[in-house]
């Protein structure tokens, strides 16, 4: 695959990790406005503050997210090495931090062990949407995935040269960082 197919193949990745995210951003926000209209009479004070912070958590984390990426898309095409490193840092910990909320999610403050009356389930089901949880959870999962695929895409050995030289030329011939450099 030539150097500019990948850096492409990475750039789309992240810009489709974004979007995801983005979506996750909205469904977030939306879930919260649905839960402040909400009137429960029997689900405690304790766990909606607990479902109220899990997604507010999970919104700032989806939302700071969107914006590093979305810094990283306007330069990835960019052959500098800051780019590389920055996708590097970024795209493991972003990755990280959303599959956190993922797992521990508002759904598990209200989630029935089947103990409880039928109109208290209804309330918990309530409280945290269908709506919410299963597009919830595939866009942090397909973001993920897709950082994950971008980041390894950094790791080739063209890819690198492209971000080292400040470009790709595929007729001149491979040198190490340590020949350009006059290395240890």
């Amino acid at each position: 695959m030539r150097v500019s197919r990948q850096v492409r193949l990475v750039h789309w990745t992240i810009t489709a990790a974004t979007a995801l995210l983005a979506l996750d951003v909205s469904l977030s926000a939306a879930a919260l406005i649905h839960l402040g209209q909400q009137h429960f009479r029997l689900v405690s004070e304790a766990q909606i503050a607990q479902v109220h912070t899990d997604m507010v958590n999970s919104l700032v984390v989806a939302a700071a997210s969107v914006l590093a990426l979305a810094v990283i898309i306007l330069f990835v095409r960019r052959p500098t090495n800051k780019v590389r490193v920055a996708v590097w840092v970024a795209a493991p910990l972003i990755t990280l931090a959303n599959l956190c909320f993922l797992v521990g999610g508002p759904e598990w403050a209200v989630a029935p062990t089947g103990d409880e009356p039928e109109l208290l389930r209804a309330e918990y089901t309530q409280a945290v949407p269908a709506w919410y949880t299963g597009p919830h959870g595939v866009a942090g999962l397909l973001a993920a995935a897709l950082l994950v695929l971008a980041w390894v895409f950094m790791f080739r050995t063209d890819v690198r040269e492209y971000y080292i030289d400040g470009g790709y030329d595929a007729n001149r011939g491979y040198t190490s960082w340590v020949e350009r450099t006059g290395g240890p």
